[in-house]
């Protein structure tokens, strides 16, 4: 009966909140948002010296919603000399970085700043969102000017005296602090129902509602207050979406008991874990808006498999699934509210702000009320087992005691066994996921860098798409005494075969130009054989490890490509469509066993000039011809790869890779990567 009245009153404290939240009155503070002007700078290179030549967009909307965001946004509006002070009002704590020039005198402007990246201790308000004063004094016939940085971005804009924002933050904070309370409520019930009955449940719970009630706390401004000035943290706000987003995957993991109850969910579930801790590490490295674009798509994710567990669960008369439903619902609503709001398919109100608040509420609420009646219920199951083990006990002792104690021997040893086997399997299962990964680390190292390639190339890209976590395949650059190497290199195999051989193959091409100073192409690939063959004793064994390889060479400002390709090709793009082909020898680096018995012919350098007609230089392996797919299920083929590189050509290289990388993926569609897959594009 308490715990009945007790979430029927957090429930009417939850709708008296949003009845408030309709009366906050905001008629006294001027929203001028539909007087703004906006350009999206995506360049970020516009600046307050030459702003007053852009052409800006009009905003007729009571909101400026420009979602995920990558560009600087430029604001502009006038605002009346009333000779009275004012106050600017940015309505979003979600704003990074944005600087305020008042217009003064006919040609000056007096600059301000805020944002959460600014030091919390300097800012004039200490309360969420962002204030400027504005004295008066200014030009009104000028236009004032917000030059914004913000990964995601909606904000409402007011203007009104002080004494009128006052009240108007007031009424706000009536709500935040009802909200606030109820999640400390929840918080602190529930970890002390932990403490008591040491169920796992409790635990996660606290901490997805913990994490929950820091998300919206930085939705609000409000966790500010918390670290300010401890600007790791206050610089990573998308942290707290992600970190809410694991705990709650935790949470259903555990209180569904989905390894037992629906194991065809088990892998979405850890699936689930690591979108969510993606997310989380890449906001650590500081890529805000890739965590949110994560955070949104893991969001949906959750979405998905949540509603199909729980409704698979409530068929499979899993009573806890009902309650978990329910209550997922509503926080399911207002996220799907609020995203969508976000990219402007419903109207972003006031409304939208507090739809978290709401809907985690209720979530909350609800859930809490689930875990309480589950650990209800077991205890129930426990006593009904209980009963009747003693009634069974009682009747049986007499005769089994003696069959019982060996029966528990036997069951304690086989017990001991499988759990041993058990920890040996995870052992080695965590042992071979650390290998692959170090190996991951590794092989990745040896790759060129984008800026290295950029310092001596016009232009290039590279698609590189390993078939597994290592790949056989990799792509190699080097500038050494003048000159450029690129090359492609398609090792023998796939995975941690493969890598094993690609790592060989950088050690040694490497070592023929730096140590042996081989520049000509045909060379460094003879070169390079022979150190193949005598590091894998080719001569005497079996071994067929080896690889194919597409090398060029060309000098600093030179004239001149060099080419030699061990089976790969050369493709070379002109004007008016003219794909030419260099093909390269018809013998592999290694690995060939017929060859080594008869003298083979030697590598062959061309040369290519380089000319002004000339688009591109493109080198590849064999994978993205041989993958199946397509409405027949067959291969890509070499034809095909180059009409969409003459396709593709008229555009600049990151383009290009953008479109080839499509058509692949398009073709491939659900079919399994047979082969890792590399395109590299240049231009010297």
């Amino acid at each position: 009966m308490f715990l009945r009245s007790y979430y029927l009153l957090l429930l009417f404290i939850c709708f008296i909140a949003t009845d408030i939240n309709a009366k906050i009155n905001t008629n006294k503070i001027n929203n001028i948002s539909h007087q703004i002007e906006y350009y999206a700078d995506n360049e970020h290179s516009v600046t307050i010296s030459d702003i007053e030549l852009i052409q800006f967009e009009k905003n007729d909307k009571e909101v400026l919603n420009f979602g995920n965001n990558k560009a600087t946004i430029w604001c502009r509006f006038k605002l009346n000399d009333e000779n009275i002070d004012k106050i600017l009002h940015l309505k979003t704590s979600l704003i990074e970085k944005v600087e305020l020039y008042i217009p003064i005198g006919d040609s000056e402007y007096k600059t301000k700043n805020g944002g959460y990246r600014k030091s919390f201790k300097s800012k004039i308000y200490k309360i969420p969102n962002v204030y400027f004063d504005i004295k008066d004094g200014f030009n009104s016939d000028r236009f004032f000017y917000l030059k914004i940085n913000a990964s995601y971005l909606q904000f409402w804009t007011y203007v009104s005296t002080p004494n009128n924002f006052l009240q108007y933050i007031y009424d706000v904070s009536i709500i935040d602090g009802i909200y606030y309370g109820i999640i400390i409520i929840m918080i602190l019930y529930n970890l002390i129902v932990y403490l008591s009955v040491r169920d796992s449940n409790y635990l996660y719970y606290v901490m997805y509602v913990v994490t929950v009630g820091l998300m919206v706390a930085h939705f609000q401004g409000h966790d500010a207050h918390l670290w300010g000035e401890i600007q790791f943290i206050a610089d990573r706000g998308p942290i707290w979406p992600a970190l809410s987003g694991f705990f709650s995957v935790l949470f259903a993991y555990n209180f569904l008991k989905i390894k037992t109850n629906l194991k065809v969910m088990n892998k979405i579930f850890y699936l689930l874990f690591g979108f969510w801790g993606s997310s989380i590490l890449y906001v650590l490295l500081g890529y805000n808006l890739v965590c949110s674009l994560i955070n949104q798509l893991s969001g949906l994710l959750c979405i998905i498999f949540f509603t199909y567990t729980s409704i698979t669960l409530i068929k499979r008369q899993v009573k806890e699934a009902k309650l978990f439903f329910i209550g997922w619902s509503f926080f399911m609503a207002a996220s799907v509210y609020f995203v969508l709001c976000g990219a402007n398919i419903f109207e972003y109100t006031h409304a939208t702000d507090y739809a978290w608040q709401i809907g985690s509420t209720l979530e909350m609420l609800i859930l809490s009320f689930a875990v309480g009646q589950k650990i209800s219920d077991l205890k129930k199951e426990k006593e009904n087992l209980l009963v009747d083990q003693n009634k069974m006990l009682e009747f049986k002792v007499s005769e089994r005691t003696e069959e019982l104690r060996s029966s528990n021997e036997e069951l304690n040893t086989l017990i001991e066994q499988v759990y041993n086997q058990h920890s040996t399997i995870k052992k080695k299962n965590v042992d071979l996921n650390s290998s692959i990964s170090y190996a991951y680390r590794i092989q990745t190292s040896t790759l060129p860098t984008k800026h290295l390639i950029e310092r001596h190339t016009k232009d290039h890209f590279v698609f590189y798409k390993p078939k597994d976590v290592v790949s056989g395949d990799i792509y190699w650059f080097m500038h050494h005494k003048g000159m450029n190497f690129m090359a492609a290199i398609d090792c023998t195999g796939h995975g941690v075969p493969g890598a094993f051989v690609s790592m060989m193959a950088v050690n040694i091409i490497r070592e023929v130009i730096t140590s042996k100073e081989i520049a000509d192409p045909a060379e460094i690939l003879e070169s390079m054989n022979h150190q193949v063959e005598e590091i894998l004793n080719q001569e005497t064994s079996n071994s067929r490890e080896g690889m194919d390889m597409s090398l060029c060479m060309w000098v600093d400002g030179g004239i001149k490509m060099h080419f030699a390709g061990a089976k790969n090709p050369l493709y070379i793009m002109r004007d008016n469509d003219i794909l030419e082909i260099i093909k390269g020898d018809k013998r592999s680096i290694g690995g060939e066993l017929g060859i080594r018995s008869r003298k083979p012919l030697p590598f062959t350098t061309h040369e290519i000039e380089i000319s002004n007609d000339i688009r591109g230089f493109y080198l590849m392996s064999d994978g993205i011809q041989d993958q199946f797919g397509g409405p027949h299920n067959k291969k890509f083929t070499r034809k095909r790869l180059q009409q969409i590189i003459k396709s593709s050509t008229l555009h600049k290289f990151d383009n290009q890779k953008e479109l080839i990388e499509n058509e692949i993926k398009n073709w491939q569609g659900d079919q399994m990567q047979i082969d890792d897959m590399m395109l590299i594009g240049f231009l010297p």
